[in-house]
């Protein structure tokens, strides 16, 4: 199996993990680590606009800078990326992960117009990867 030649919407994670800009980056951080996932959808305020994405690579540039009650004092909105960076669904994987590596991200959302419907992260590709049928046997 070509992975590459997979769309996004074939590998994403649809279970969406949002957060709201008014949460403390505390809470992010606290949902992010309950979930599993390293990065948090906050829907913006307007529909028509895209979504945006919150890291824990952005929470701990905050405590670089600063001491850990820096976390209870400043917003989602304070550190989110937006608009994020973000494919669409039809696009191939191949494409999808050329350009999150050239931006320096791990994950992106995966969007139906502007709709998020799924997120693609470099563990969905790498797990594609190893559970293809295609590898050669391990000795």
């Amino acid at each position: 199996m070509n992975i590459k030649a997979l769309k996004a919407a074939q590998l994403m994670t649809t279970e969406l993990a949002t957060i709201d800009g008014t949460a403390t980056l505390r809470e992010a951080a606290a949902l992010m680590t309950k979930r599993h996932v390293h990065c948090l959808l906050v829907p913006p305020s307007d529909p028509e606009r895209c979504v945006g994405v919150v890291t824990i690579k952005d929470i701990v540039q905050v405590l670089c800078e600063g001491e850990s009650v820096l976390l209870d004092q400043l917003r989602v909105s304070d550190a989110v990326t937006s608009p994020a960076l973000s494919v669409q669904k039809d696009f191939l994987i191949g494409d999808c992960i050329r350009v999150m590596r050239m931006s320096g991200v791990r994950s992106v959302p995966v969007l139906d117009g502007v709709r998020p419907v799924g997120i693609l992260s470099f563990t969905d590709v790498v797990r594609a990867v190893a559970q293809a049928t295609d590898a050669p046997p391990q000795p």
